[in-house]
Order: structure tokens, then C-alpha cells, then sequence
């Protein structure tokens, strides 16, 4: 098994299905920055397709939105598309480090630990457009 933990943006809101069988997933992109510059001088961005499972999904359909920062662990998997090599994670744990609380009535994030937000100024946002999207 190949677990990865990435921290990255949202491309667009999460799509929610139905499988067959019955049951929901939440598919979704994060735009994760690279640590190093290019030639450039411009960091570029790692593109990861994900799906979160069962009754998570509406978690995400709840609170996941186009912009939103999040945490994400899981299986990774890589798989090859029209000639595109595409990252892919399992998600088994989430978080939302953006996540206000409004009076003491925290959102739920997803994290069974309940981790609060870390310390600020850590990373520079990431500005992602619908042409940004790989597919």
C-alpha cells in the first residue's frame, strides 16, 4: 500500500455520484504547489484527482468548495489517460485548516482528531482558473 498526505487547493467543487450499488463518492481535484522553482523562476503546481467514500462524501459536498485549502491522506495511485500520466488518491482522512469557527460551533472537517487550525503565513495561495484544469 502507498499512502501519501498532500496539502493543497481545490480546482472546482467536488462532484457527487451515485455508484450502481449504491454507493456515494465525492470526486474532486487539489492543485498541490511545487517546493522548487523552475527554470523560470515559476512554481508550478502537481495536479491529484480524488475520491472520498461512503457517508464522508457529504462531508465534502458540504463543506468542500473551488478555492477551499485542504489536507488529505490516502492510497496513492498512478494511472495513465490519453497519453497523461494522472495522480490519484483514496482519501481515507481529511481535514480543512480554513475552517472559522462561528461562536464556538466549529464545522465538522472530517478529522476524527479534531485538529485545529495551524499557525498562518506558512504558504502562498494559489490562483487556479477553469483553464488551469487538466482535464
Amino acid at each position: 500500500m502507498r499512502t501519501i498526505t498532500i496539502s493543497g487547493n481545490l480546482g472546482k467543487d467536488p462532484e457527487i455520484r451515485e455508484t450502481k450499488n449504491g454507493r456515494q463518492v465525492a470526486n474532486f481535484s487539489v492543485a498541490v504547489r511545487k517546493n522548487r522553482p523552475d527554470e523560470n523562476g515559476e512554481y508550478g503546481v502537481d495536479w491529484f484527482r480524488c475520491a472520498v467514500w461512503g457517508n464522508r462524501s457529504s462531508t465534502v459536498e458540504r463543506f468542500f468548495r473551488k478555492g477551499s485549502h485542504v489536507v488529505l491522506s490516502g492510497d496513492f495511485e498512478v494511472s495513465e489517460y490519453d497519453g497523461k500520466t494522472q495522480l490519484g488518491i483514496n482519501v481515507s482522512d481529511f481535514d480543512l485548516p480554513d475552517n472559522k469557527t462561528d461562536g464556538g460551533n466549529s464545522k465538522p472537517s472530517g478529522n476524527k482528531h479534531g485538529a485545529k487550525k495551524p499557525p498562518t503565513g506558512g504558504g502562498d495561495a494559489i490562483d487556479i482558473s477553469d483553464d488551469d484544469l487538466p482535464f
